[in-house]
């Protein structure tokens, strides 16, 4: 089993050395997770987030912008950080920083942020769903720069470039 782990790790990346601050190493040095419980952590996150997503979506239905807004970001984020366990914390930041996934990054959060003000101070449902499908595209973008080449294949399936 631990063999099969180690090539997950060399595979998404995970084995790589990067230099983080003395503070990151305390941070990541103090999740002394195994790699089989870091694993069931991450499923369960990513789970709830999926789950939550889900939940959401009658509370669209329903004119419930609020309630949506808060259940579908909070189930996006809990996703994403799902990886956090994989990873570490001052490592998935460092990564997400990455200069190839930044732009991805910030997008991605000023999607969850606007979604966030526009159900509260606004109201606006049309406004609420455009930017629901922002923050998912933004999303969908955002895995891709996880998959080494993934936005230029899918640039070039757009494009055609």
């Amino acid at each position: 089993m631990s063999g099969i782990l180690d090539k997950i790790k060399q595979a998404a990346g995970m084995e790589q050395e990067q230099s983080i601050s003395m503070l990151g190493k305390q941070v990541d040095d103090a999740m002394t997770m195994s790699w089989k419980t870091r694993f069931i952590c991450f499923g369960i996150c990513l789970g709830l987030g999926f789950l939550l997503t889900i939940i959401s979506l009658p509370l669209l239905w329903s004119l419930n912008l609020a309630g949506f807004a808060i259940t579908y970001s909070l189930g996006s984020i809990v996703s994403i950080a799902s990886t956090v366990f994989l990873m570490g914390p001052c490592k998935q930041i460092q990564r997400m920083l990455d200069q190839h996934r930044i732009i991805a990054t910030l997008i991605y959060l000023a999607a969850i942020v606007a979604t966030l003000v526009v159900a509260f101070k606004t109201g606006n449902a049309l406004l609420c769903i455009i930017c629901i499908v922002i923050q998912f595209a933004a999303l969908c973008w955002y895995c891709i720069t996880w998959i080494p080449g993934g936005q230029t294949a899918v640039k070039a399936m757009i494009f055609g470039v």
